[in-house]
């Protein structure tokens, strides 16, 4: 098992039987715990399973606990986050999280936490307050983790309820918000470019380069339809009425971009569709399975900081108020009281990010007053109140005094001190401002959510019924859920709210600019989000939603299978237009505009031969699964690179038979025929799968091989997306402006399935190909793939690779994991990340080459990610 996943913390859940089995509650050294604010007395120990175990007679006593053990391994880590949501950070970092305070005191993810505090019931109320009854009675009793010493602190605030709602805000945030921005410089370059140099930039954007289509077509729910979904809206690209972006609106977008690019928890929203990583899970039925049972397999796949995201816990509360115990274990954030996904005695669930489209950007009509600041919005004339928040911002200045944390005076009123927020855009703010326009933000989180709220009743929940009724309070942080239970059933439901705009319901197509763009918000095009008419069960935010019924789910599949890994839940983009189907009694309907697709693809392919041979399913069948390390894109893209290698060989073109010629060019293209797609590090230094951490041993031959073939492939990779997308986009203008890394190699792959008909030209008019003194396209572009091929084993012997392959020009010596490494960062940085020093025993590769040796890769199923276009010795870490 890799040490990437055991940092996870996520074992397979098997669900069913074996999650009965894994619910046996030994309470190993349990220790007693009576404190003022607990009803009874309850316990902290082991479970049979080794992960702490939480014994209350309540379940207010249950949290309680859960804040106290959350404390007594998180502290540090749960005050970061709640700092970094609320933007107070600087009060515990100081100077260098200013910005960022700024910036999410802004957003409001704190004054929404207060706002669904007051909308919760009493009943989660009073959970939350044990819970961080329980924090605070851990810190008054123990001393502080070392990190404050650090930071010149000795005094830690006191835990509230609104910041475990805020934490749950932040981490919905960091799932599902976008900001628009980045597509809307993109396009508008691309117009200015195309009309200066007689191509069509909104084909080159939309058609070529940005392609909602996804790399591989296969989806959770073939045949999905929401009802009586039509098949299509029209053949017409929904690019084609799409205006161009104006100067006034760039400006805005590039001041905003200039604001946030650096924000840890902004940045990723920027570009939310460019370089994705993700997260997996699939459920087989006990129909397919030897046990009879059904097995459910879940790899979250967040980020891999330091400490974990999760934290694993056993909760036990035998509260009488409840027809039946609370008996769950699995992961939870540190900072909440319940667990996110893992297994009760009665079923098990998962979770993966599922990307609706639930923010919407637009560029208003503003009032100022004498002072700059915004009074009022105009919608259709009509002047509008916005809502000011005045703030207030501290600063530890790390000066040798102990909680000398200070107010911060450099922060006026345009620049911070005054949040602005409209009321129409579901309370959010305005984010930028330039004379009098300016940009705000209409998104799903802003308002009172009850996402933590769902997971306590998912937790309480007996059946999949009670289940599924838990999931309509899970408002916002879109996640697709798996599920399976001890009677047999297997199910996949999408939660969240997903707003429907008004041009896309009214007028059944896009008016304007389509809502991944930023749109028009003084109501001169119909872009509003509609007012609620047909309230949802237990709807939280006060606009028309997708009723449960359109949201892609199956319960019990013919197939025996479910598998989701952040695509495209129904094939709504395979198409390349998103915007081309209709809702029930009318209307466009519409999930999102991109999506992952290579993991589930191999998952897909791989589940679909487990169940055609005829052997039944097993526990280690799912877990090979887990552990796949195998590149889809490599198998789908490599034989364009062997029939050029072919058609070179026997070319009369004298340039392009030279390449086919090259010995390393033929050496290379020999290992990559002779290669599986897996991508094991090839080092002892490494770990692979099956691999017993601290005690790795040497690859075989066939290993180094295969990590000879992926390093190769994987440097390849990045060298022809820069021959073909970014050395076209620099030669027509657009070299500033390149489409991210994911998007780039779509674009790539479509260029070469497209190639017998477009023969590398672009829908836009732009030639992807070209190669001068080639005799005719397919020459050019044979030359292209086999060129990237030299070039890359020239890198791998330059002197950018020295640090991992010392100059040589030896294929055999180049392997995988001296590339593909992996660091575990806390917050802090220096001594508290991993590898540091000596912690643990986990050492740098090597003084220029940091982190640990990894298998796997670009959209591996055992997520491993880099970008496509990585070229640098230290650009294939993940």
């Amino acid at each position: 098992m890799s040490h990437n996943r055991l940092n996870r913390g996520l074992r397979p859940l098997l669900a069913a039987l074996a999650a009965v089995t894994l619910l046996g509650v030994a309470g190993a050294n349990a220790e007693t715990i009576v404190a003022d604010g607990m009803k009874a007395p309850g316990s902290i120990g082991l479970d049979a399973a080794g992960v702490p175990l939480i014994q209350a007679a309540n379940d207010e006593d249950a949290a309680f606990l859960m804040g106290f053990v959350h404390a007594r391994d998180r502290l540090f880590q749960m005050d970061f986050s709640r700092r970094a949501a609320s933007g107070t950070l600087a009060e515990l970092v100081g100077q260098s999280a200013l910005a960022s305070d700024v910036q999410l005191r802004t957003m409001g993810l704190r004054r929404g936490a207060q706002t669904t505090w007051s909308a919760l019931d009493m009943e989660f109320r009073g959970q939350l307050k044990s819970y961080a009854d329980g924090v605070n009675f851990y810190v008054r009793t123990h001393p502080l983790p070392p990190e404050y010493g650090a930071l010149e602190l000795s005094h830690f605030e006191p835990w509230s309820p609104v910041d475990s709602l805020a934490i749950g805000k932040v981490l919905a945030f960091q799932l599902s918000f976008d900001l628009d921005i980045d597509y809307t410089l993109k396009l508008g370059a691309y117009q200015q470019a195309g009309a200066a140099g007689g191509f069509s930039g909104q084909a080159l954007f939309f058609e070529d380069t940005h392609r909602l289509q996804p790399f591989d077509d296969r989806v959770s729910i073939p045949g999905f339809q929401p009802s009586a979904l039509g098949d299509s809206a029209g053949a017409k690209s929904f690019a084609d009425s799409v205006p161009l972006i104006s100067p006034e609106t760039m400006a805005l977008a590039s001041d905003l971009l200039g604001k946030v690019a650096n924000n840890p928890l902004i940045a990723p929203s920027l570009r939310p569709h460019a370089d994705r990583s993700g997260s997996n899970w699939w459920v087989v039925s006990g129909a397919a399975t030897v046990s009879g049972k059904p097995i459910l397999a879940n790899d979250p796949h967040l980020a891999l900081d330091l400490p974990a995201i999760m934290h694993e816990a056993h909760i036990v509360s035998t509260d009488s108020r409840y027809p039946n115990p609370l008996n769950v274990s699995g992961l939870s954030p540190p900072g909440t009281p319940n667990i996110l996904l893992g297994c009760t005695v009665k079923f098990c669930w998962g979770l993966t990010v599922n990307p609706l489209d639930v923010t919407d950007t637009y560029q208003e009509q503003l009032r100022l007053n004498t002072f700059g600041l915004p009074t009022h919005t105009m919608y259709q004339g009509v002047a509008e109140p916005v809502q000011w928040v005045f703030q207030v911002y501290n600063v530890n200045p790390f000066d040798g005094v102990m909680d000398n944390v200070k107010r911060e005076t450099s922060i006026g009123y345009t620049n911070g001190g005054v949040t602005v927020v409209v009321p129409r855009r579901n309370h959010g703010p305005i984010l930028s401002i330039q004379g009098n326009i300016g940009l705000s933000v209409a998104y799903t989180g802003w308002g009172a959510t009850h996402e933590l709220d769902s997971i306590r009743r998912i937790n309480r929940a007996n059946n999949l019924d009670e289940f599924r009724a838990a999931l309509q309070y899970f408002d916002f942080g879109s996640q697709n859920f798996s599920y399976a239970d001890t009677v047999g059933n297997i199910a996949y439901f999408t939660s969240a709210e997903a707003p429907i705009r008004e041009d896309l319901q009214t007028l059944n197509t896009i008016d304007g600019a389509p809502p991944f763009l930023i749109r028009d918000g003084s109501g001169t095009r119909k872009n509003e989000w509609l007012p609620i008419s047909h309230p949802q069960a237990n709807q939280a935010v006060p606009f028309e939603i997708l009723p449960p019924g359109e949201m892609p789910f199956v319960i019990n599949p013919s197939s025996n299978y479910i598998a989701n890994a952040n695509n495209d839940p129904i094939g709504n983009t395979l198409d390349n237009n998103a915007f081309n189907q209709v809702r029930p009694g009318g209307g466009l309907y519409y999930l999102n505009f991109g999506y992952n697709s290579l993991r589930l693809g191999r998952v897909d392919r791989m589940l679909q031969t487990l169940l055609a041979r005829p052997e039944k399913i097993t526990a280690a069948d799912i877990v090979k699964t887990q552990a796949n390390d195998q590149l889809l894109d490599a198998e789908l893209v490599m034989p364009e690179l062997a029939a050029a290698f072919a058609r070179g060989s026997a070319s009369p073109w004298a340039e392009l038979k030279a390449l086919a010629d090259d010995t390393g060019v033929i050496e290379a293209i020999g290992r990559l025929n002779a290669w599986d797609f897996s991508t094991p590090t090839g080092i002892i230094e490494g770990y692979d799968p099956g691999d017993v951490p601290f005690a790795l041993t040497a690859p075989t031959p066939t290993e180094m091989d295969h990590s000879v073939a992926a390093t190769l492939f994987s440097v390849w990779r990045g060298q022809a997306i820069r021959a073909v997308i970014d050395t076209t986009m620099t030669r027509i203008g657009l070299g500033a402006a390149l489409p991210g890394g994911d998007e780039s190699y779509i674009a790539f792959k479509y260029l070469l399935d497209s190639y017998p008909s477009r023969h590398g030209v672009g829908v836009s008019g732009v030639n992807f190909f070209q190669v001068t003194g080639a005799p005719n396209a397919e020459d050019a572009r044979d030359f292209v793939l086999l060129k990237a091929l030299r070039d890359s084993l020239d890198l791998l012997a330059s002197d950018a690779f020295a640090p991992a392959f010392a100059n040589s020009t030896n294929q055999a010596d180049y392997h995988w994991g001296r590339l593909h490494r992996i660091e575990f960062k806390h917050p802090l940085g220096g001594p508290f990340n991993v590898p540091g020093p000596e912690l643990f025993g986990i050492t740098n590769l090597a003084a220029d080459l940091p982190g640990v040796p990894r298998h796997g890769g670009y959209h591996t199923v055992d997520v491993a990610n880099h970008n496509a276009r990585a070229n640098s010795v230290n650009g294939f870490m993940f």
